[in-house]
């Protein structure tokens, strides 16, 4: 493996990203497989993959690598939230709940956690995801 500094992996985050604002997933994804790679302890970009997926409404997908994140970081409060996201979108309200509270617990004042409980806020006041899930 070759030694990849921080900055430089920062770098690369943020080009996926921007693939991903232009809705040119095909690149964003394999941006963030190769960040994967270069950073094989960190399961941030792992979350990144699972927002290319979720972001194709490939459901499954994303909550397999949100999964493979936690299982790097078991206390990743952005792995837990979009666990979460995922999991509703599924149309599992109980699971994604649970996950979206273990979120906001992990980050009580952070974005993650705000982010968890946006989304319990919003369930609660009634909205319900749209579960088609695509299977590109």
């Amino acid at each position: 493996m070759v030694p990849m500094e921080r900055q430089d992996l920062v770098l690369l985050m943020e080009a996926g990203y921007v693939y991903m604002g232009m809705g040119r997933f095909d690149e964003a994804r394999e941006v963030f497989e190769g960040i994967s790679v270069l950073s094989p302890a960190s399961e941030i970009p792992l979350v990144a993959l699972g927002t290319v997926f979720f972001a194709t409404k490939q459901f499954e997908r994303a909550v397999a690598f949100y999964k493979k994140a936690l299982a790097l970081k078991g206390d990743s409060s952005f792995a837990r939230a979009y666990l979460g996201e995922a999991l509703l979108f599924k149309g599992k309200k109980s699971e994604g709940i649970k996950e979206l509270e273990k979120a906001s617990l992990l980050d009580p004042s952070g974005t993650a956690g705000e982010f968890a409980r946006s989304l319990m806020e919003a369930v609660k006041n009634g909205f319900v995801p749209p579960t088609k899930e695509s299977h590109a």
